[in-house]
């Protein structure tokens, strides 16, 4: 595996034979990792209760009509909304992923996406997913005690095309495909 010093701005997508219903067939997008750990949002699976984003604009008292799903981010903090978004639309309040995606999670991104002013793309997340200082890396590299490749990832770095073209399990082969094609070619 290539040597990553830091993997924000990244996709990861489950290995294959992943089990655990949460993350079995899950992309995340990394969006900090430092000292005290990762953090990353999945970004490809729906909540499981069909709960959307007007919905929750309405009970903020914001008037948004549109089917937009809100993803399951992860099991931290689950009553909390993180939208990634392409950079094209920021805010004091948000954060740069890669050169064209961003996060936000303050009440300005959903004004301006409820106003029809906020980014061309985005996702809202309820939740995200932790990992403790050296815990993904060890998963990534597969390095004991996760050794087991089925805890591993697959990686690639993240894009505007590759968060918001696709979502579901197409968006998990989609990652998977990409990042198999250039472990491939460095192959050679």
């Amino acid at each position: 595996m290539e040597d990553i010093d830091n993997y924000k701005g990244y996709l990861i997508a489950a290995h294959p034979k992943r089990n655990d219903s949460i993350l079995r067939k899950g992309v995340i997008l990394l969006i900090d990792q430092d000292n005290s750990g990762s953090v990353g949002l999945q970004i490809n699976k729906p909540m499981e209760n069909n709960t959307n984003l007007a919905t929750i604009m309405q009970g903020l008292g914001l008037s948004y009509n549109e089917d937009t799903p809100v993803y399951f981010g992860g099991v931290e903090n689950t009553n909390r909304i993180i939208v990634v978004h392409t950079s094209d639309w920021m805010s004091t309040g948000s954060t740069s992923i890669t050169r064209d995606l961003a996060i936000s999670n303050d009440m300005s991104v959903l004004v301006a996406i409820a106003s029809g002013k906020g980014p061309s793309s985005f996702r809202a997340i309820a939740g995200y997913t932790r990992w403790l200082p050296g815990h993904l890396e060890n998963q990534i590299d597969c390095d004991p005690p996760y050794n087991d490749i089925s805890l591993g990832w697959n990686l690639i770095e993240a894009n505007a095309d590759l968060v918001f073209l696709t979502s579901g399990s197409d968006q998990w082969h989609h990652v998977i495909n990409e990042s198999v094609k250039i472990q491939v070619e460095n192959l050679f």
